[in-house]
């Protein structure tokens, strides 16, 4: 057991239950004040050296864990269990876990669709996400940064997609405080992102700075309808993207602009929550500000917590850091915004971080597990193009005496910030664990054969063609075409929109992540075991 470094020999929970937040406030100095302002990512995934310093130095009031951070549900859970019992004063720790293709822990949790495949399932989803925020909860974290609000109606959003619950304001604003609601009922904070809104966006921010060129009215009507949803549902957390908006600050982006953050969602909007930045060395703003210039711009913004991955360099950090309290002192930021920020964090911790440190993990029970299989199962879409709803129907696509051709994709990250799946599962395996004679070919932009893939269609009686995220003229588009049309089932794994790059579709199947589950799932569905039961949650081209 880590031994408290400065020997205060109280309970920290103590700090946060029997002191007032202005007493409290009034304690800490400047360094620890800016210090309760940062989150950073770190390596390794046992307590080190940089976690010390990040704690001892830096005052660091939260950390941020990624997918090199994370073996299994027991590490990690003594991992967050000892940096709480580390740090001086109770300490936000965080994870991308929004289901599908974008969490970082796969492994021993309750199995946890993405968001477009849970508005297809079309059922509830609080209590799968309250499960979701039970199992962080038992492995010491208490921040999620989840649930996605944002609206994809811009089929080639590069980052969003299928991240996205609908291209429906309405649909999203529903499940969105569902969503949030769950993780909150676990006493987990999320925060709902991308304010004030990614699904209208062709640039991915993180690799530079998208913008939105919409009228107030248009954002007001589309972009902000989940966000207004969420606020009136009680969310307490908000995370803010790097997405110009003309319409309200032409000159910074979102997470910068004071206009955005505090004119719009503080006062306009009257959200009273912590407020949290989007990575802060994603290429959006890391290639166009000084470390100095992004933490000065953003506590002025309004912003409370801001977040820094990338290199996750100590260096790095010690210039952010000492930057943030040079800016202070100079009196680029006054001593009143960072007193706002530090009390409404410290608020927000007296709800989150009172907790008794787990000792074991607890893994999914069967209650758990089926929820989540049910989900992914009740989202699997069979797309109808031309017409016909024949979703409901019991469609046994492979008959025992078919013999089948599965041509699957080499998946690469699509977007920095989705999970790196180098050992994934494909369609191939998960049919002959059905008992399917298919024979399967990989195809990459690098490796593929189209003579050889025609010559090998005439033996099989039925071909599924897995797609990645089609691009126009790709490797996958020149496959397909080259494939007989009256044969043919497209299986598109991340994007619904992939239909939009093939011509002469005939039968199409949305199941919107690559997934062990959602594979497992279609090939129940393709033999005839379960039903097609998912509703497509977004508008494809008019077919008909």
């Amino acid at each position: 057991m880590i031994k408290d470094p400065l020997n205060l020999k109280i309970n920290k929970n103590e700090l946060l239950i029997d002191i007032s937040l202005d007493e409290l406030l009034n304690s800490l100095s400047l360094e620890e004040k800016v210090g309760q302002m940062l989150m950073f990512a770190f390596h390794g995934v046992e307590f080190n050296e940089q976690l010390k310093t990040q704690i001892d130095e830096f005052h660091l009031g939260g950390v941020i864990h990624f997918a090199r951070n994370i073996v299994n549900p027991d590490q990690v859970l003594k991992l967050n269990k000892d940096i709480l019992e580390y740090s001086k004063y109770p300490m936000f720790i965080g994870v991308d876990q929004e289901g599908g293709i974008v969490q970082r822990i796969t492994k021993g949790t309750t199995p946890f669709p993405g968001a477009m495949a849970l508005a297809a399932a079309n059922q509830d989803i609080r209590l799968l996400h309250r499960y979701v925020g039970e199992d962080l909860r038992q492995m010491n974290f208490n921040m999620v940064f989840a649930p996605v609000a944002d609206v994809n109606n811009n089929p080639f959003n590069p980052v969003i997609n299928s991240r996205s619950y609908s291209d429906d304001p309405m649909i999203v604003s529903n499940y969105v405080c569902e969503a949030f609601l769950g993780f909150q009922d676990a006493l987990m904070l999320p925060t709902v992102k991308h304010f004030p809104g990614h699904g209208d966006t062709s640039v991915d921010s993180h690799v530079s700075m998208p913008s939105v060129n919409k009228s107030k009215s248009e954002i007001e009507s589309m972009e902000l309808v989940p966000f207004k949803e969420a606020i009136k549902a009680g969310i307490d957390g908000v995370m803010v993207a790097h997405i110009v908006y003309p319409a309200y600050d032409d000159l910074y982006p979102s997470t910068l602009s004071k206009t955005i953050v505090t004119d719009i969602l503080r006062q306009k909007l009257g959200f009273k929550g912590l407020v949290v930045t989007d990575s802060l060395t994603m290429g959006a703003i890391n290639n166009n500000y000084t470390k100095k210039e992004i933490v000065t711009l953003a506590a002025n913004a309004g912003i409370d917590i801001m977040i820094f991955c990338g290199r996750a360099d100590i260096n790095e950090q010690r210039e952010i850091y000492q930057g943030f309290i040079e800016s202070v002192k100079e009196g680029n930021i006054s001593l009143e915004i960072i007193d706002k920020a530090v009390r409404r964090i410290l608020e927000y911790k007296k709800k989150y971080c009172v907790q008794e440190k787990n000792e074991k993990y607890i893994y999914p029970n069967k209650e758990k597990l089926v929820l989540g299989n049910k989900l992914s199962l009740a989202s699997i879409t069979k797309v109808d193009l031309y017409g016909k709803d024949n979703n409901q129907k019991n469609n046994t696509i492979i008959n025992k005496e078919d013999k089948i051709l599965v041509i699957f994709p080499k998946i690469k990250l699509f977007s920095l910030v989705d999970n790196n799946v180098n050992d994934y599962t494909t369609l191939g395996s998960c049919l002959k664990k059905q008992g399917v004679d298919v024979e399967e070919v990989i195809i990459s932009s690098e490796e593929y054969s189209l003579s050889k893939i025609k010559e090998m269609t005439d033996k099989f009686d039925k071909i599924f063609m897995a797609t990645y995220n089609v691009c126009k003229d790709d490797y996958q588009t020149k496959v397909f075409n080259c494939l007989p049309k009256d044969k043919v089932t497209v299986v598109a794994m991340r994007s619904p929109y992939d239909n939009y790059y093939l011509e002469e579709l005939g039968s199409y199947i949305c199941i919107y992540e690559a997934s062990d589950l959602a594979l497992n799932n279609l090939s129940l569905c393709l033999v005839g075991k379960e039903k097609f039961m998912g509703k497509l949650p977004v508008k494809l081209k008019d077919f008909k």
